[in-house]
């Protein structure tokens, strides 16, 4: 495949699913982390571009782009938190005595038990986003992840009136299932 090639096929994936790509890494960059998204969204495109240059065939397009922003903003992620596990010193004027070691306070919601307690709703709340019908499943899915009626009815081959449709009923079907399991956000 000549570079021509490669630069039209990545043309037409980003023109097609920008959207897509733009809101996963959103949604998978964490805030007051130190990471951009801009930056992850720039990584992602980046490892796309070589994807194709190795002349991969994408069957899933959709599917890959939101693998790879998913991973790119976990990367950056992980990339952040190694350069932070260097202690914070307060530098000495003399330099000769040992520097000072800064306490800075965690953050509370990072609490093992406040972390445990999010991962055990976030279970609660994926086990019954799995329970819904397959469709309006899909259709939850995709909203959560940030896509529109109009991109979600492309990429499932569907009018906008079926994707508006298992959204409203299937958000519908999940706020039920999390009030009978006590969780309910008003």
């Amino acid at each position: 495949m000549t570079h021509g090639d490669t630069h039209q096929r990545f043309e037409r994936l980003i023109e097609r699913y920008a959207a897509l790509l733009r809101s996963v890494v959103a949604q998978h960059c964490p805030r007051g982390v130190g990471v951009e998204v801009a930056d992850i969204e720039q990584e992602a495109r980046v490892r796309l571009w070589r994807a194709l240059e190795r002349e991969k065939d994408l069957t899933d397009p959709a599917s890959y782009i939101y693998r790879i922003a998913v991973t790119a903003a976990i990367d950056a992620v992980r990339r952040v938190i190694a350069r932070r596990e260097d202690q914070l010193r307060i530098a000495n004027a003399d330099d000769e005595e040992p520097a000072e070691v800064l306490n800075i306070p965690a953050d509370p919601s990072h609490a093992p038990d406040a972390v445990t307690a999010r991962r055990e709703l976030m279970a609660r709340i994926a086990a019954a986003v799995e329970a819904l019908p397959q469709n309006r499943r899909r259709a939850v899915e995709l909203h959560l992840q940030g896509l529109s009626l109009g991109e979600m009815a492309e990429l499932l081959g569907w009018s906008e009136a079926k994707a508006r449709n298992l959204v409203y009923r299937g958000l519908d079907d999940l706020r039920d299932a999390l009030r009978r399991e006590g969780i309910d956000y008003a």
